[in-house]
């Protein structure tokens, strides 16, 4: 088992699978017996990253994907995530830059170069971060994505806080106000309706970060959809 972890570790290639391969995948008896629709493959050296479904839900609950790996041989499934020993980087399917595109809460900065950030505003990493944002905007244009976390209390008023900025600029600006220490999001005052529609646009922004897999904040991308490690920036 070990040399398998090692394997997925270090070996992690991009190729997609084909269809036969899927076929192949799916004609296992664990897969048949799990219930499991394969949606694509990726070879991941002595493995096989895996992305599939449940092909039976309970009523009223939707079919939600997950990742697994089967090894080469066929003979062992493995559940759970792998790391890159590397990069230390989740091993996953590369994120679809059309699935994110355009569907950025704002953009801040004039650069040429894009980078596409999901950040949650209460997260402390995530504060140091946006506290070089203000040196970085004439290299980079920031594509951010306001992606809260469920565990912290005021990352959602302060979304919508940063939400209600005038343009990008000013948005921006309240981003890094909030990495800075600002508690003015505490006086943001909404009628109902402000409430509803802020809330939506920060459920969908949430829902564009999970449906690309990201799982943590901040996550920062380069154009090709690579990750990038923000402080050599």
């Amino acid at each position: 088992m070990k040399k398998i972890l090692i394997a997925v570790f270090t070996m992690a290639s991009a190729l997609m699978a084909n269809d036969p391969l899927i076929d192949e995948l799916s004609a296992l008896n664990i897969i048949k017996e799990s219930q499991i629709h394969i949606l694509k493959v990726q070879d991941e050296g002595n493995l096989y990253l895996i992305n599939g479904e449940p092909t039976r839900v309970p009523e009223g609950q939707s079919k939600k994907p997950f990742n697994f790996f089967i090894t080469k041989d066929k003979k062992i499934l493995i559940m759970g995530d792998a790391i890159h020993t590397d990069t230390k980087d989740k091993v996953g399917f590369p994120i679809d830059k059309s699935a994110i595109a355009g569907k950025e809460a704002f953009s801040y900065g004039t650069g040429k170069e894009i980078l596409y950030v999901f950040t949650d505003p209460e997260c402390p990493y995530c504060k140091e971060f946006e506290k070089v944002i203000p040196k970085l905007k004439d290299k980079y244009t920031f594509k951010i994505y306001l992606f809260p976390l469920p565990f912290h209390a005021n990352a959602i008023p302060m979304s919508k806080w940063i939400l209600k900025g005038k343009d990008g600029t000013q948005k921006g600006e309240r981003l890094i106000a909030i990495a800075n220490g600002s508690i003015e999001y505490k006086n943001l005052v909404l009628t109902p309706e402000e409430d509803k529609q802020l809330t939506q646009i920060i459920n969908t922004l949430i829902t564009v970060a999970q449906d690309a897999e990201i799982r943590g904040t901040p996550t920062v991308l380069d154009s090709d959809m690579k990750k990038l490690n923000w402080p050599t920036l």
